[in-house]
């Protein structure tokens, strides 16, 4: 069942809720993608041409699973943020090095402009 909220699916006889706010792609698919969906066994389910995979561990505690599932240039920002802000001592040196050889190349200008 579809509502403006989320999906209902039912998995192994139990009711799962996929609300839209958790799962963003599901809200994205087309109407003839949504009813789509495989169940592949042991609570994992695929809905195959959208190349989405969930399983119900997910739809029950989606707040133990906190990068939900979004656009993939949002997600790799996240990840991109975490793995900005880490500090270590490899860190450190690869930067030093970096500015000893003149620092990360500026971008060309002409290029990002085309």
């Amino acid at each position: 069942m579809v509502t403006p909220e989320g999906l209902y699916l039912v998995v192994e006889d139990k009711g799962f809720f996929a609300s839209f706010a958790n799962f963003p792609y599901l809200a994205d698919l087309p109407s003839g993608q949504v009813f789509q969906i495989a169940y592949c066994g042991h609570g994992h389910i695929r809905w195959e041409e959208a190349d989405i995979d969930l399983h119900t561990k997910i739809l029950e505690h989606p707040e133990d699973f906190p990068i939900r599932m979004q656009p993939l240039k949002l997600a790799a920002a996240v990840m991109g943020r975490r793995g900005g802000s880490v500090k270590s001592i490899r860190k450190a040196l690869s930067s030093a090095t970096n500015g000893r050889k003149g620092g990360r190349p500026h971008k060309d200008r002409a290029l990002a402009l085309t």
